[in-house]
Formats: structure tokens, C-alpha cells, sequence
């Protein structure tokens, strides 16, 4: 290859196709950002959308990370204590926990784990914005179920969806942005078709 052939190449060219077509994905802005642009403090603002802990940390937990000694050491790739302890506390066996940087990366896997071009990947609007965009990355079919007018599931549509076969359902709960919880017979009703069923709490304790 010439000089001036790579001169001429867009790198754009080779990004797979469905990845340069598909839109962006619209994260929550920063408080400064958010202050700047309403021409307020970031201490007006109370920033309620991205399950933030307003408070910051506990003084405890600010004196201990001082205290760490091993930032410049890789940590434990198995994360076995942090997962013995998230076990003993939530009442499972260690070896059931993932851990990830924040629910994205643990979504993010669960797609990479189960979908594959053209596999069905469903949800129900309006929710978090983030199960969409994950089916695009894959390639996936995404099929949206839209929610009933008080942001409960519509079970029989849903169900007639499942019924064609799906690789994911991601379903939030409490579900984001509307605040619905997903009923417990309901996610059982759900469980019972052949679909790996993501159901994401990452706003249970807000």
C-alpha cells in the first residue's frame, strides 16, 4: 500500500457497518455541565436521574481508602473477597456474583455472554435507553414492547413476543425512568420461556 493510499482511507471505512449507522447513546450529563449551561451553582442542583448518592462518601470510608496500601498493585482478578462478602449478604453462593464497573459493564456482559447478529433482544418502553443500545452493538433484532398507560408490563403482548423466541429480555426494576415495579409472579410468569431474562435493579435502593 502506497503512501498515498493510506493517505485516502477513512478509517470510518472499516468500523462494521451496523456500528457506523446506529445512533449515539445519550448518557446523563455532569452537575457542572447541567450548572453551566442553566447559568446556576452546582449546589442548586439536586440531580436526582443518575442514582447518585447526593451526600458523597462516609468519613469512614474516605479515612479507610486513605489508609489502602496496595492502589499500585493489581487486585484479586477473582474479587473473591468482595464477592464472599456481596454473597453473605445477599444470602447466595460467592460463585453466583459478577461484579462490574457500575450495572452498564454487567448489561454489557450479559449481551456479549448471550447475543449474537440477528438473535432477539427485548424490552419495553419507555426504560432505560442503555438495552436498546446494546442490541444495536450486537446486531441484534430489537424488538420493543411498549408499556401499558400506567407504565406496567403489557404481559399477553409481551408473551406473544417471548412466544417467537428471544435471547434477552432486559427488564428494570424498579423500572427507569417511571419508577414501576416488576411483580413477582409476573417475573416468574416470564421465566418460564426459554430467554435469558436481565431484570435490572440498579434503582431498588434509590
Amino acid at each position: 500500500m502506497t503512501d498515498e493510499t493510506q493517505k485516502k482511507t477513512d478509517i470510518r471505512s472499516l468500523v462494521r457497518p451496523h456500528l457506523e449507522a446506529m445512533p449515539g447513546y445519550e448518557p446523563v450529563e455532569p452537575i457542572d455541565v447541567m450548572a453551566r449551561r442553566l447559568g446556576m451553582r452546582a449546589d442548586q442542583i439536586s440531580k436526582l436521574d443518575g442514582n447518585e448518592n447526593p451526600y458523597g462518601a462516609s468519613p469512614k470510608v474516605a479515612e479507610r481508602l486513605g489508609r489502602f496500601g496496595t492502589y499500585h498493585i493489581y487486585p484479586d482478578p477473582a474479587q473473591r473477597a468482595v464477592r464472599d462478602a456481596i454473597g453473605k449478604y445477599v444470602g447466595v453462593d460467592p460463585e453466583q456474583i459478577v461484579l462490574g464497573s457500575g450495572s452498564d459493564e454487567v448489561l454489557h456482559l450479559a449481551a456479549s455472554l448471550f447475543v449474537s447478529p440477528g438473535d432477539r433482544v427485548i424490552t419495553c418502553p419507555p426504560t432505560f435507553g442503555m438495552y436498546e443500545f446494546l442490541a444495536r452493538i450486537y446486531d441484534a433484532d430489537f424488538v420493543a414492547v411498549p408499556r401499558n398507560e400506567d407504565f406496567t408490563l403489557d404481559l399477553p403482548a409481551l408473551e406473544r413476543v417471548l412466544g417467537g423466541g428471544a435471547k434477552i429480555l432486559y427488564l428494570a426494576s424498579p423500572n427507569n425512568p417511571t419508577g414501576t415495579p416488576l411483580p413477582r409472579e409476573q417475573l416468574l410468569r416470564l421465566l418460564e420461556y426459554p430467554v435469558a431474562v436481565v431484570v435490572d435493579e440498579a434503582y431498588a435502593e434509590f
